[in-house]
């Protein structure tokens, strides 16, 4: 009688745990699959109350027709060996028939004298996927105007240039400016500004022959794309100064807002190219802005084609890309550091940043080439010497046991880490400088983890056993999905210094910045917000649960980073 009695009351406490898991819907199933428990969470998650699933069949309630084989083996596999199956994110019924992603766990708990129990823990994700979706609409669409952004237009750029059924054709790339913007902020305030530039987006909307043709690049700068229509270079020509002579007439009439009439100008910078082509969407870019500028100071016209700069960038690209081995083999660059600090401003570490004098052209910002080394294959060589100088360091701060605490954080090319010689580079050259590697952090982008998963999953856990951490740059860019952020073995994550810019009042990007660092810190990750230039933006992100920072607030890049060391703090 007394054992039944304890029997009794402890399934009555683990009942009462269960029942006050809001946040978790848990179930139990008999091996037949019929339910035997259903807490308040199932209900609300699956549309199910608990009388309507008790003595009903898994398989009948919540389990997707075409899942329903493989997931009778699983159940099947469980209860054979009296434990769970991995846990994964899955896709399962609601009620209604629509789709409800869980992150689900399983475990079979065998009681003495009573039959086994198989409990399912879901998680809903419903959020986080909305969430997530909304990160990655962002990163590809301007807030203000709903047009696409820099990104998307750079994508629509290559897919122009990659994909036509013709052996060479011709498109063109606009870049719009709305001259003297600035003053109607400074004179009509931020938010008259803003539908003046929404105005004009739906103006230019007219002439894109497709939704992605058409991207605001940011402030009073649109991209418009004409696409592949001709082999001619002059007939894509005449097309794009049309569409430019229309676009200005268009934009210069009188805008009516608040009853009072406005008048705007404009400037457009035009570039041609061919279909395929071996430039770039960011060269391209580069080109037509240059054509603005030209336009913007002619006193003759408001058009103006790129067309003899470009045998002058050729020729640049190509002498940067002689001098850079010859540069890496004589030393001739610099590594210059930026602080990384806490929440009060004390410096954890440093992020590794390339410079270099180049005899010609000076100092060349890392944009300039960065993707030239990648190109040549000589940013194997440059990401070796980056990584030995950091490395070097390291050890220098720890024989001086005045930082021994401080990280650096080292910038990894796409094309250095699909190497299947990376992790071996890596080790070599924590082995010839003796670093500890614990005070080494890799940054990847996301833009590395958009193919072949399993091949970077693996890269990074062979990393970690090295004892190097990784840390996922630009996080908010749209590539990591919550399915593959949730594979990867990371260490940390950094938030894209464009939501960081966005922080302003209740904007999109303040809830999403939020949002990720939530995420960040349920999976235990150390979070960075990268780019903050103003205290009303650190305050803001030390209220939002955010806890590591870098930026100009508390230090540019600098190749002498001495004075950071006695004090460890800014």
């Amino acid at each position: 009688m007394t054992n039944n009695r304890d029997k009794q009351i402890s399934e009555a406490r683990f009942h009462k745990l269960f029942d006050d898991t809001q946040a978790m819907s848990i179930q139990g199933y008999r091996v037949d699959g019929s339910v035997v428990y259903w807490n308040a969470a199932s209900e609300r998650i699956y549309g199910y109350s608990t009388s309507e699933a008790l003595g009903r069949s898994l398989f009948d309630l919540i389990i997707p027709h075409e899942m329903r084989d493989e997931v009778k083996q699983a159940v099947a596999w469980m209860f054979d060996n009296e434990e769970g199956i991995p846990p994964a994110r899955l896709n399962l019924k609601h009620k209604d028939g629509s789709t409800v992603p869980v992150y689900s766990s399983h475990t079979v708990v065998s009681l003495p004298n009573d039959e086994p129990i198989m409990f399912c823990m879901d998680a809903d994700m419903r959020s986080l996927e909305m969430a997530e979706a909304e990160v990655q609409r962002l990163s590809y669409y301007d807030s203000l105007t709903g047009l696409p952004n820099r990104r998307l237009i750079l994508e629509r750029i290559t897919s122009a240039m990659r994909n036509t059924s013709s052996d060479t054709s011709a498109a063109a790339l606009l870049i719009v400016d709305i001259e003297k913007f600035h003053s109607i902020n400074d004179s009509l305030g931020y938010s008259f500004g803003d539908r003046v530039l929404v105005s004009c987006a739906e103006s230019l909307q007219q002439f894109s022959s497709s939704p992605d043709d058409l991207a605001r690049l940011g402030k009073d700068e649109f991209a418009l794309v004409l696409p592949c229509s001709t082999s001619s270079l002059d007939a894509v020509a005449a097309e794009a100064e049309l569409m430019a002579t229309q676009i200005l007439q268009k934009l210069k009439a009188p805008l009516i807002l608040d009853g009072r009439s406005h008048q705007l100008n404009a400037c457009i910078g035009i570039t041609l190219f061919h279909c395929p082509g071996i430039l770039s969407g960011d060269e391209l870019l580069r080109q037509a802005d240059i054509a603005l500028k030209m336009a913007k100071r002619s006193n003759t016209t408001d058009i103006s084609f790129f067309d003899s700069q470009m045998e002058s960038s050729v020729k640049k690209r190509l002498e940067i890309s002689q001098a850079l081995n010859h540069a890496v083999d004589n030393d001739a660059l610099a590594l210059a550091l930026q602080p990384q600090v806490d929440q009060n401003q004390n410096i954890t570490g440093f992020e590794a940043l390339l410079r270099w004098h180049h005899p010609k052209f000076k100092t060349l910002s890392p944009n300039d080439f960065i993707p030239i080394a990648e190109a040549n294959d000589s940013i194997i060589a440059l990401g070796d010497w980056v990584l030995e100088k950091s490395c070097q360091l390291l050890v220098k701060w720890d024989a001086e046991k005045s930082s021994e605490s401080f990280n650096i954080s080292v910038n990894v090319s796409p094309v250095q880490f699909r190497r299947g010689d990376f992790v071996q580079r890596v080790k070599n050259i924590l082995k010839t400088t003796g670093a500890n590697p614990k005070c080494l952090c890799l940054e990847l982008t996301e833009s590395l983890i958009a193919d072949d998963i399993d091949f970077i999953v693996e890269q990074m856990a062979s990393l970690r056993e090295l004892g190097v951490s990784i840390s996922l740059d630009d996080f908010g860019t749209g590539y990591a999905s919550l399915a593959y952020l949730t594979r990867l073995p990371l260490d940390e994550l950094k938030i894209d210094r464009a939501f960081v810019r966005d922080l302003d009042g209740h904007s999109k990007g303040a809830l999403l910045t939020e949002t990720i660092i939530s995420l960040g810190r349920s999976m235990n990750l150390t979070v960075i917000a990268e780019g903050v230039e103003k205290e009303q933006q650190f305050k803001r992100l030390q209220n939002m649960g955010c806890e590591h920072f870098q930026g100009y607030f508390f230090g540019k890049p600098s190749t002498d980073v001495e004075h950071y060391l006695p004090s460890k703090s800014l």
